[in-house]
């Protein structure tokens, strides 16, 4: 053997030992990676693969879910983008593709806020429009709160801030049926009875909705099942004072059959910030987005484009 092959043989073994290194310092859960649906992608921010899908072309919008649905929340959007706008909708951390079994103290509206905002700095778009629905507000508040300079403008969908209609004495509005709900489904989960769990879930405010939603939507509830375990954690409270400190622009929408509770909610987050603009979207309840796209868009629209 010549010189030169022995010593391409020790380069060889050297480089094969530094990989063979390289791979076995790697946490494993940066090496592993559930399987991603066609068209998702996944950008790592704080040691997790966050998954989103992008639609559209012009200024990024990044949309954030509500509990127990996905990036595909936003489906009716990304299938037809308004012009203009380059549409990023998420899924928070534990849910879909992420197939979660609840277990873990990494699902926190903290995490998530933190979560929001690293995954928009890695954008590298800049300071973006955030649009959040449901549950979602409460990480999206939190991360224009942290980091004014990475959002434009704000959106929020029927808020959860349900803490603004409590008082030292009285309980934020549903929050001990809620409360009582979740051990339900907590309880069905664990006995393996998934469907039973999401039905009393669903139809906690209209009974027989689970039944009347479609297979698509169904399923949609069974891939983040079990992030409903960690929903009461999430619900954690703002202030009056918190959410009339915010300097961006912000827009307040809830839909003309939005439950009761929802609407006081509303109402109370409006009155935190008068300076809000207000949408109701007509023929639709909670789900806006879902029940009367059109609507939504129209009003979405108007508002990031003034």
């Amino acid at each position: 053997m010549t010189t030169a092959n022995r010593l391409g043989g020790r380069i060889s073994v050297l480089v094969l030992a530094f990989v063979l290194a390289a791979c076995q310092t790697v946490p494993r859960h940066l090496a592993t990676q559930w399987e991603l649906p066609a068209g998702v992608k996944t950008l790592m921010v704080n040691g997790y693969p966050m998954a989103f899908l992008e639609a559209g072309k012009g200024q990024a919008v990044v949309l954030v879910h509500g509990a127990g649905v996905d990036y595909r929340s936003w489906r009716n959007q990304t299938a037809s983008p308004p012009d203009g706008f380059r549409l990023i909708a998420v899924s928070l951390r534990h849910h879909y593709p992420e197939r979660w079994d609840g277990k873990g103290d990494t699902f926190s509206t903290k995490q998530h806020a933190a979560d929001l905002a690293a995954f928009t700095e890695a954008m590298g778009a800049g300071a973006v429009y955030l649009v959040a629905h449901s549950l979602g507000s409460i990480p999206a508040f939190r991360m224009a709160q942290a980091r004014p300079d990475l959002v434009k403008r704000l959106v929020l969908m029927d808020p959860i801030f349900h803490s603004l209609v409590a008082s030292p004495a009285k309980p934020p509005e549903g929050g001990d049926r809620l409360g009582a709900v979740l051990k339900d489904v907590k309880v069905l989960f664990a006995q393996g009875n998934i469907e039973g769990g999401l039905e009393a879930w669903v139809d906690r405010d209209v009974p027989g909705t689970w039944k009347r939603r479609s297979e698509e939507s169904r399923q949609v509830s069974r891939e983040n099942a079990w992030t409903l375990v960690g929903v009461n954690s999430l619900i954690t409270p703002v202030t009056c004072a918190e959410i009339g400190s915010l300097n961006m622009p912000v827009l307040l929408i809830t839909g003309q059959k939005t439950p009761r509770r929802l609407a006081n909610t509303f109402a109370a987050t409006h009155k935190c910030m008068p300076a809000a603009q207000r949408v109701v979207i007509p023929a639709a309840g909670h789900s806006m987005h879902v029940d009367n796209p059109a609507a939504f868009e129209a009003a979405l629209v108007k508002f990031l484009s003034n």
